[in-house]
C-alpha cells in the first residue's frame, strides 16, 4: 500500500511537470511574436512559469534575449529576502539573463549598494553592466543626485567600475544613437578602453539595426584605438548574422 503511494506521489509528480512544460510550449507557440520581432517577448510570454520552462523553450542564437525578457516578466514586485536567491545555481545564457535582469532590479528597488550585491550572483559583471544601464536610465551620467551612473559606479572597484560605467556607456547609446557617443566614450573609456569600445559598439549595432554602415561611421567618433575596437566589433558581429 505504501509502495503504491509513493509511486503514485510520483507519478503525479511527472505528469504535473510535464504538464507546465507542455503548457509553457503551448502558449510560448500561441504568443510566439513571430519573425523578425524581438525574441525577448517570446520569453515575456513564458513569464507566469518556473524557470525550467523557459530554458527549455528559449534555445539558439537568441536564448539570451529570450531569458532576458522571461526573467523580466517572471521577476516581479518588491525585493524580498535575499535578492540573489533567484539566479543561485543557473548557468550559461540563463545566469547572465538572470544577472543582468538583478541588476536592474538592485537599482529600482533601491537596494543599498547594488554593486557589492552583484558579486553573490552567478554572472557579476553582468548585473554590474546592467546597474550602470540603471543608473543613466534614472539619472544620466553626471547629473542625477543619488543615482547619477557617475555616482553608482564608483561604489564598485576594478571590473566592477569598468563594466558598471561601460553599462551606462551602452544605455546612452542605445537611446540616443551617435549625438551621445563622445560623452558616452568619455564616460566609460578612462576606466578598460577596450570594453568601452565594444559595448558601445554593441549600442550602435542595436540603435542602427536597420542601417549597418551608419553605426560604422558613428565609431569615428571614438579615439583612433576605441575607433579601432568598434569597427572590429561591428564587423565581428556582422559575420554572425
Amino acid at each position: 500500500m505504501h509502495v503504491a503511494k509513493r509511486v503514485l506521489a510520483v507519478f503525479s509528480i511527472l505528469l504535473l511537470a510535464a504538464g507546465v512544460v507542455f503548457g509553457g510550449f503551448i502558449l510560448a507557440s500561441y504568443r510566439h511574436p513571430g519573425p523578425g520581432l524581438p525574441a525577448w517577448k517570446l520569453g515575456r510570454a513564458l513569464g507566469v512559469f518556473p524557470p525550467f520552462v523557459a530554458q527549455a523553450v528559449c534555445r539558439g542564437d537568441e536564448a539570451l534575449l529570450c531569458l532576458r525578457g522571461y526573467y523580466r516578466a517572471h521577476l516581479r514586485g518588491p525585493l524580498v529576502g535575499d535578492a540573489t536567491a533567484p539566479c543561485r545555481g543557473l548557468q550559461g545564457p540563463a545566469a547572465r539573463a538572470c544577472s543582468e535582469v538583478m541588476g536592474l532590479r538592485l537599482l529600482e528597488e533601491g537596494v543599498s549598494r547594488p554593486l557589492t550585491v552583484c558579486g553573490q550572483l552567478p554572472d557579476p559583471l553582468a548585473c554590474a553592466r546592467y546597474v550602470g544601464r540603471a543608473a543613466f536610465t534614472r539619472g544620466g551620467f553626471e547629473k542625477g543626485e543619488n543615482q547619477s551612473a557617475a555616482r553608482v559606479c564608483a561604489e564598485g572597484r576594478g571590473e566592477y567600475l569598468a563594466h558598471c560605467r561601460a553599462g551606462a556607456a551602452m544605455e546612452a547609446v542605445e537611446r540616443f544613437g551617435k549625438r551621445i557617443v563622445p560623452a558616452a566614450w568619455e564616460f566609460c573609456s578612462p576606466y578598460e578602453a577596450d570594453l568601452c569600445a565594444s559595448g558601445i559598439a554593441s549600442a550602435l549595432r542595436a540603435h542602427y539595426r536597420e542601417n549597418p554602415q551608419e553605426a560604422l561611421e558613428a565609431c569615428t567618433l571614438l579615439s583612433p584605438l576605441g575607433a579601432a575596437y568598434c569597427v572590429q566589433y561591428l564587423k565581428a558581429s556582422s559575420k554572425g548574422d
